[in-house]
C-alpha cells in the first residue's frame, strides 16, 4: 500500500466515526424529548384524574300522574381543564318510562331500549351544556333516572353519576285553583308609584304540588318592588314567574307589585296559575285580566307657599309646617296635590310618590270645590324631628282627579276597633285614641253623621307604634276641612288586612 492511501483510510475513518457519533446523538435527543414527552402526559393524566364533571339532574315533577309528560333538565360542566371531544351522557330509565323527546344543546343523541345517549361534541374547558329529555311514565311506581357523563379518550378522568328518583301515581289530585287581579281604585298619573295585587287560591278539596304563578307587567312600566320580598321568581321576557311549591286545600297566597308607569294612557294586566298532575276542577279562573287608565296632571301648577315655621308637637313626636295653596288657574278645583323635592327628611303624611317624590293630596268637600283665587291652610309632618333648611321651590302644586275615599267594604278589613278616647286639643284638632297591635296597619274612617252614611278615610294609613295608637285630626290634607265644634264629626278605626 502506498503512503497516500494510509492517509486515505484514516481520513475516511474518521469521518465515519464522526457520522456515527451524530447518528447516536441524534437518536439520544429524540429519546430524551420522547421520554419528556411521555412525563408530561403522565403528569397531565395524574392531573386530571382529581378533576372530571360537573353533573346536575332535576326533573319538572317529583310526584307525577301515570300519561303526564315529566321533563329532566341535565346540565354538565368540564371541569378537567382539556378539551374533550368526545365527551357523553347517558341517560338510562326503566321500561315504564317511554321515549318522547330529547333536545341537546349541542352535538346529537341517539335513543335505544330506555338509553339514550347525548353526544356532546367539542366540550371546551370550563364550558357549561345543558339537554333535555322528556318521557311518559306508562306504569305506576317509582322512575329511577340514571344519568352518567363519561369521555374516552382521558381514560383517567373519573366518571359522574346523578340519580333522580320520581314517584308515579294513579291517584288523581283534584284543586280548584284560581288567580285575580286588583288594581287601585283612586286616579294614577303619569310616573307614580302605583301597587297592584294578585292572589292565588286554591279552593280545593285537595293540597296541590308544584304550584306556578305566571305574572305578565304591562308594557310601558318599571318594576320597583315585588311583596313578599322572600319569594323568588324567574323573569322571561314580561312574565314573572313563581314556583309556589304546595298551595294547601283552602289556602291563598298574596303577592303586591309596585310598578311606575312612565306614560298616560291604559295598563292591561294579566296573570295566570296553574300546577302539571293536577286536575284542576275549574279552569275558567285560572286566568285573571285587569286595567286602569294612567293619566296627566289636570292643569297647574298652583300656587303653594310655606306660611308657617317648622316646629316640632309634642303630642305626636312630628316636624310640623303649615302650607298656603291658593287656586289661581281660573277654575274651580276638586282636588290637588302637592309634591315635595329634594327632601332630607320624610315626609311622614305622603299618600304616594311621583317619580320618586313624595306627596300629599287636599280633596276639597264635595259642595265647595276650591273655587278661583280661593285659599286653604294644609299640614305638612315630617320624621325625624330635626329641623331642615327647606324653600318655597320644592313645593309643586297640580289639579287632579278626585281620589277615592270610600271606605272598603265590610268584608275585606278587620273589625272596627274601639275606640277609646276622643280628646279635644287646645289647637281645636281632635285626639283619638285606640288599642292596637306594635306593626299592624289601621285605617281612620270619619264622617259628618252617625250612620256613616258619606264616610271616607282619613289617608295615610297608621301603622301602630305601640299596643295603644293615637291620631290626630288636624284637617286637610288629611281630612277635607279642620274639626269645628260646630260640626260634628264621628271616627272608626278598621284593621286592615
Amino acid at each position: 500500500m502506498k503512503p497516500e492511501d494510509c492517509q486515505l483510510s484514516e481520513t475516511f475513518a474518521a469521518l465515519w466515526r464522526l457520522i456515527y457519533s451524530f447518528i447516536c446523538m441524534k437518536f439520544y435527543f429524540r429519546f430524551r424529548m420522547f421520554a419528556a414527552l411521555a412525563a408530561a402526559l403522565m403528569l397531565a393524566g395524574t392531573k386530571t384524574e382529581a378533576q372530571g364533571f360537573g353533573l346536575g339532574v332535576t326533573s319538572s315533577a317529583s310526584s307525577i300522574l301515570v300519561s303526564n309528560s315529566l321533563t329532566y333538565t341535565i346540565t354538565v360542566t368540564n371541569l378537567t381543564g382539556l378539551l374533550l371531544l368526545d365527551a357523553q351522557v347517558s341517560n338510562a330509565l326503566p321500561a315504564s318510562a317511554q321515549f318522547v323527546a330529547a333536545i341537546p344543546e349541542q352535538g346529537s343523541f341517539t335513543n335505544y331500549g330506555g338509553i339514550t345517549v347525548f353526544d356532546l361534541g367539542a366540550f371546551g374547558a370550563a364550558e357549561i351544556l345543558q339537554m333535555t329529555l322528556t318521557v311518559q311514565p306508562t306504569a305506576v311506581g317509582f322512575i329511577t333516572n340514571t344519568v352518567t357523563v363519561y369521555t374516552t379518550n382521558f381514560l383517567t378522568i373519573p366518571v359522574s353519576t346523578n340519580i333522580v328518583v320520581t314517584q308515579v301515581t294513579n291517584i288523581v289530585i283534584q284543586a280548584d285553583l284560581g288567580v285575580a287581579i286588583t288594581v287601585p281604585t283612586t286616579a294614577v298619573i303619569a310616573n307614580d308609584f302605583m301597587t297592584y295585587g294578585v292572589s292565588v287560591t286554591n279552593s280545593g278539596p285537595d293540597d296541590a304540588p308544584n304550584v306556578f304563578l305566571t305574572n305578565t307587567l304591562p308594557s310601558g312600566v318599571i318594576l320597583e318592588g315585588v311583596l313578599p320580598t322572600n319569594q323568588t321568581y324567574t323573569v322571561v321576557s314580561s312574565n314573572l314567574i313563581f314556583n309556589l311549591g304546595l298551595l294547601a286545600s283552602d289556602s291563598a297566597t298574596n303577592f303586591q307589585f309596585t310598578i311606575q308607569p312612565t306614560n298616560a294612557g291604559v295598563l292591561n294586566f294579566f296573570a295566570s296559575v296553574g300546577a302539571p298532575g293536577v286536575l284542576d276542577t275549574d279552569t275558567t279562573n285560572n286566568t285573571a285580566s285587569n286595567s286602569i287608565i294612567i293619566t296627566n296632571y289636570l292643569s297647574g301648577p298652583l300656587f303653594v307657599v310655606t306660611n308657617s315655621p317648622q316646629t316640632v308637637n309634642l303630642q305626636n313626636g312630628l316636624l310640623e309646617q303649615s302650607l298656603l295653596l291658593s287656586n289661581n288657574i281660573g277654575t274651580n278645583v276638586p282636588a290637588v296635590r302637592i309634591v315635595v323635592t329634594g327632601l332630607t327628611n320624610r315626609l311622614f303624611n305622603a299618600v304616594g310618590t311621583n317619580n320618586g317624590n313624595p306627596f300629599v293630596v287636599y280633596t276639597a268637600p264635595i259642595a265647595t270645590p276650591l273655587g278661583t283665587n280661593q285659599t286653604v291652610n294644609l299640614l305638612l309632618q315630617y320624621f325625624p324631628r330635626n329641623l331642615f333648611a327647606f324653600t318655597n321651590g320644592q313645593l309643586q302644586a297640580f289639579a287632579v282627579p278626585v281620589p277615592n275615599l270610600a271606605p272598603p267594604l265590610v268584608s275585606s278589613v278587620g273589625t272596627n276597633l274601639v275606640i277609646t278616647r276622643i280628646v279635644p286639643l287646645s289647637n281645636g284638632n281632635l285626639l283619638i285614641e285606640f288599642p292596637s297591635t306594635l306593626g299592624q296597619s289601621y285605617t281612620v274612617v270619619y264622617s259628618d253623621n252617625v250612620l256613616f252614611s258619606n264616610a271616607m278615610i282619613a289617608p295615610p294609613s297608621i301603622v301602630a307604634p305601640a299596643d295603644v295608637t293615637q291620631w290626630i285630626d288636624y284637617g286637610p290634607p288629611t281630612t277635607v276641612s279642620v274639626p269645628t265644634n260646630s260640626s260634628a264629626r264621628f271616627y272608626r278605626v278598621i284593621l286592615n288586612p
